[in-house]
C-alpha cells in the first residue's frame, strides 16, 4: 500500500490527488455493507469503518464517509445517510451504532462495552455533523432535491438534541459518557473516571462507574443528568453542533423553511455565547470543556480545545492565541500535525499499541480536516495547506490507517479506515 514520496517535500501533484480519489473509491467498495435486516425490515447499503476491527455503521463515521463519497460516488453517499437514518428513533434520536448484520452482531457485543436502546441500535450519541454531510452531498448531487428527501428526518435529531442534551438552557449540548463524544479515551475524562493508568482495564472500569448506575433507571435522559457525575459540555463537539446549526439554517434556507432557518441560527447563536462564557479560560488561552451543573473545567490541553478555530465569528484575540498554540512546536506543529493531546502534555503517546489507549497522542485524519479548516477560515491558508500536505504523505507513507503517528507519519490502528478517506475533502478545501 505505501507510496513512495519524499518526506522533504509534501506538496500533491495532480498525480497525487488523484491517486488518493482511487484509494478513496476503492476503499468504500472494499468496506461496502448491502443487505436486508430482518431485525428491523429494512434493507441497508453502507460504508463500515473498517471491515477487520468495524464491521457495524457509526454515526460520525458515516457522516465523514457521506463527505467523501460525495466527491467519488453520490449515489453511495447518499445510501450511507439514508441508511443511518432509516432506524432513527420516534424522539427523533438517532444511535450512535446500528448493528444491522445480526451474525456478527454477538460476537462485537461479547467485547464492546455499550448501553442498547434496542437490541440492534446504541443509546448513545456521537458529534452531531449530519448536517455538514446532507450539506455536501446535496451540494455536489440533487441539491433541493435530496435535501426535501431527508430534511425531516435531521430536524429531528436536532431536536431531539436541543429538547433533551441542553438541560441548563443555555444551548450547549451535554454528553453522558465519553464515548458520545467520539474521543472516547481521551485524558479529558480521565480525572472524572478515576484512570489510574493507560490500559484498557482501567479505562473498562471507569466506563462502567460512569454508565452502570444509569441502569438502575432504564437510562433515563432527566435522570442520567441528574445523577450530575458525568454531564459535559465538550468543546469539539459544541463546536461542531454550532456550526452544523449554521449549515442546518442553511439547509432550510434552501427550502424555504425561513422559519427553521432563523430558529437554527438563534440556537447557533446562543450556543456560541455559552462556549465563550463557560469553556475560554483567558488565561490559559484555551477552551476547556465543563463538567456537571456546577461547570467544572476539565482544564487538559488536547485538539479539542483548538476546535473552535472552525467557528468564522471568533474574536481575532481568541483566534491569534489559538493559532500560536497550533504552531508551537512544543504542543501541536509536529512533523506530522495535529497530535491529538499537546506533546508537552504527560499523557501525550505518539505511538499507541497493544492494549493502550487511542487520542492519546496520534495524529487522525478528521481532526486534521476540522482544524485545517478553520485556519483557512482565519485567513491561515497556508498552513491548511501544510496539514493537508503532511496529511497526504502520512496516507502515502502507512496507507489510510485509522490513527498515525504525528512524529513519523506511522500508521496504526484498523487497516482500511473509511473516515480517513476524509483527506480527499480536505485536500480539495486548500486547493
Amino acid at each position: 500500500m505505501e507510496r513512495k514520496m519524499s518526506l522533504k517535500d509534501h506538496s500533491p501533484t495532480e498525480a497525487d490527488i488523484k491517486w488518493v480519489k482511487d484509494e478513496v473509491a476503492a476503499i468504500h467498495e472494499r468496506n461496502r455493507q448491502r443487505g436486508h435486516a430482518d431485525w428491523c425490515g429494512h434493507d441497508f447499503d453502507f460504508t463500515c469503518p473498517s471491515s477487520v476491527t468495524y464491521p457495524f455503521q457509526w454515526f460520525w463515521d458515516s457522516c465523514f464517509h457521506a463527505i467523501a463519497l460525495s466527491h467519488v460516488d453520490l449515489q453511495k453517499a447518499e445510501a450511507e445517510l439514508k441508511s443511518l437514518l432509516k432506524n432513527q428513533h420516534s424522539d427523533g434520536f438517532v444511535s450512535h451504532v446500528t448493528f444491522w448484520q445480526r451474525d456478527a452482531y454477538e460476537e462485537m457485543v461479547s467485547t464492546y462495552d455499550i448501553a442498547f436502546r434496542s437490541k440492534y441500535l446504541s443509546d448513545e450519541m456521537q458529534p452531531p455533523l449530519l448536517a455538514e454531510a446532507v450539506s455536501a452531498v446535496a451540494k455536489r448531487g440533487r441539491g433541493v432535491e435530496f435535501i426535501n428527501e431527508v430534511l425531516p428526518s435531521v430536524k429531528r435529531f436536532y431536536e431531539w438534541l436541543h429538547n433533551v442534551r441542553n438541560p441548563y438552557g443555555d444551548g450547549l449540548v451535554r454528553v453522558v459518557q465519553p464515548d458520545e463524544t467520539g474521543i472516547d479515551h481521551s485524558p479529558v475524562w480521565d480525572q472524572i473516571m478515576n484512570i489510574q493508568d493507560e490500559e484498557h482495564d482501567s479505562w473498562d472500569r471507569g466506563w462502567h462507574s460512569i454508565c452502570d448506575p444509569y441502569d438502575k433507571f432504564d437510562r433515563d435522559p432527566k435522570k442520567m443528568i441528574e445523577l450530575n457525575h458525568f454531564v459535559v459540555a465538550d468543546v469539539m463537539t459544541n463546536t461542531i453542533y454550532i456550526e452544523n446549526l449554521h449549515v442546518l439554517s442553511d439547509l432550510c434556507q434552501q427550502v424555504g423553511d425561513s422559519a427553521g432557518a432563523t430558529e437554527y441560527l438563534a440556537r447557533a447563536k446562543k450556543a456560541r455565547t455559552s462556549l465563550d462564557e463557560l469553556c475560554w479560560n483567558e488565561t490559559d488561552g484555551l477552551y476547556y470543556g465543563v463538567n456537571g451543573k456546577e461547570n467544572k473545567p476539565l482544564k487538559v490541553n488536547t485538539f479539542m480545545s483548538l476546535m473552535p478555530l472552525l467557528l468564522s465569528d471568533l474574536d481575532k484575540d481568541k483566534v491569534d492565541l489559538l493559532i500560536a498554540r497550533v504552531l508551537n512546536p512544543d504542543e501541536y506543529w509536529a512533523e506530522f500535525p495535529i497530535p491529538s493531546v499537546a506533546m508537552s502534555h504527560p499523557t501525550y503517546r505518539p505511538d499507541t499499541v497493544g492494549g493502550t489507549l487511542v487520542w492519546r497522542g496520534p495524529s487522525w485524519m478528521n481532526s486534521n480536516w476540522y482544524i485545517a479548516r478553520g485556519l483557512k477560515r482565519h485567513g491561515r491558508l497556508d498552513l491548511a495547506r501544510h496539514i493537508a500536505n503532511q496529511s497526504i504523505a502520512m496516507v502515502q507513507k502507512s496507507g489510510f490507517r485509522e490513527y498515525y503517528n504525528p512524529q513519523t507519519a506511522f500508521g496504526r490502528g484498523a487497516p482500511d479506515f473509511s473516515w480517513s478517506t476524509i483527506l480527499i475533502d480536505l485536500l480539495d478545501e486548500v486547493k
